[in-house]
């Protein structure tokens, strides 16, 4: 069975994508925003100029009319017309009735006018452009949009270039370090701190750091695994071979049958347990250890293996089997779940437990009523349980209601 790894997410953004698009977008709106500020600009200079010139030339007329009254001559009539509110008026200029500078678009052309109080004190003076009059400003208007976009089309150039030169010298740094990222398992060569910039620097240093300490490890373990699988093995076999000889020695005092039994249930925890540990520091366990295990018949063996323990602490259990099922598993991990769940039990327990094993789950009850258990040790058993429900993908949980604490997990074959 492989060894369960987390999948890696392939589907978050881009750091260089995103880097580029926000500056393209900050180029683009720089672009947007520097041609709205022309355009407004331009269309208020046009206003303030044909206002500058209708306001000097109504200025000019009410001079002249309290000079000379009626006789005052009207503002230039080469480039403007003039009409008196008390005398006729175009239809389409009876609407302003208000004094103020306005604009109106007749047609395609677009009149510009200057409405004040006439000098008499009777009514309103209406001086307007004359046809095209007001256009003498285009020729300036053209040149300023061709200013305008050419300094525009320039600006949006070197932003982009300069956006190009900053994405490309950031993900340089970066797309080395994704590539060392890749080269941190111990099996992949060894790489060398070559970006130019100190954070990267410190970033690569650490990760040729951190691959190092990783290969430590993996070479720690390999020969923690190979020692362990040679060295404590063979010390087993020989306490087991040497309690087998002892038992064959005739008209023995009880003690020493007490102490060949105990040695004997010793090797076989320590053979157990070191075969466990052994599996769990393997990448992928070879098929060969796996057995077809009956789950209700090594529940039924441990609790045999036990009743010596239970006779001591004077407790007992109830238990109750239905359609146990039997499943491929190494039967150390089995052996180990087992003893390590009913043990903690009877350890805390304050009175008798329940062992329930319904097909594939296997739920252990015992009651404690609120009694501090933490620091008597639940944990450690429990630990070796959860890595090897970790490594088997078997569900395993506790419920601690501060009454009782409940055990549960669901054995279940490996996935091809």
């Amino acid at each position: 069975m492989d060894k369960v790894t987390a999948s890696k997410p392939n589907n978050f953004p881009s750091i260089y994508r995103k880097v580029g698009l926000s500056f393209g977008l900050m180029t683009f709106g720089m672009f947007v925003l520097f041609w709205v500020v022309i355009y407004v600009a331009e269309n208020q200079l046009e206003i303030i100029s044909l206002h500058h010139w209708l306001d000097k030339e109504s200025s000019q007329y009410i001079i002249d009319y309290k000079e000379m009254g009626e006789n005052a001559p009207l503002p230039n009539n080469s480039e403007f017309k003039s009409y008196w509110s008390e005398k006729s008026l175009p239809n389409w200029i009876k609407k302003y009735n208000k004094p103020g500078f306005f604009e109106h678009l007749r047609g395609t052309e677009d009149k510009h006018f200057l409405v004040f109080d006439h000098p008499s004190g009777r009514g309103l003076m209406y001086v307007i452009y004359q046809d095209d009059a007001d256009d003498y400003l285009d020729d300036y208007e053209d040149s300023l949009h061709y200013f305008t976009f050419i300094f525009g089309l320039l600006l949006s150039l070197i932003m982009g270039g300069y956006s190009f030169y900053f994405v490309r010298s950031l993900s340089q740094p970066l797309a080395k370090i994704d590539q060392k990222i890749r080269q941190m398992p111990p099996d992949q060569p060894n790489f060398e701190v070559e970006t130019q910039y100190r954070e990267t620097r410190e970033i690569e240093q650490a990760l040729l750091d951190s691959k190092n300490n990783i290969a430590g490890f993996f070479q720690r373990e390999k020969e923690f695994s190979r020692f362990a699988s040679h060295e404590l093995r063979t010390p087993i076999m020989v306490i087991q071979g040497s309690a087998d000889l002892l038992n064959k020695v005739p008209n023995q005092p009880n003690v020493a049958k007490k102490a060949i039994n105990r040695l004997h249930q010793a090797s076989d925890d320590m053979r157990i347990l070191t075969e466990t540990f052994l599996l769990l520091g393997k990448e992928s366990i070879e098929k060969h250890h796996f057995s077809q295990c009956d789950l209700a018949a090594q529940l039924r063996q441990q609790l045999i293996v036990m009743e010596p323990l239970f006779a001591k602490q004077d407790a007992s259990y109830y238990l109750e089997i239905n359609h146990a099922a039997t499943i491929s598993a190494p039967l150390s991990f089995i052996t180990i779940i087992i003893n390590n769940l009913i043990k903690n039990a009877f350890s805390y327990s304050i009175g008798d437990i329940e062992i329930k094993l319904v097909h594939e789950q296997l739920i252990i009850i015992n009651r404690h009523d609120g009694n501090e258990i933490y620091n008597q040790g639940y944990g450690c058993g429990l630990v070796i349980v959860q890595r090897i429900c970790e490594r088997m993908q078997w569900p395993f949980t506790i419920t601690d209601n501060e009454v009782t604490f409940t055990a549960k997990i669901t054995f279940s074959s490996p996935q091809p």
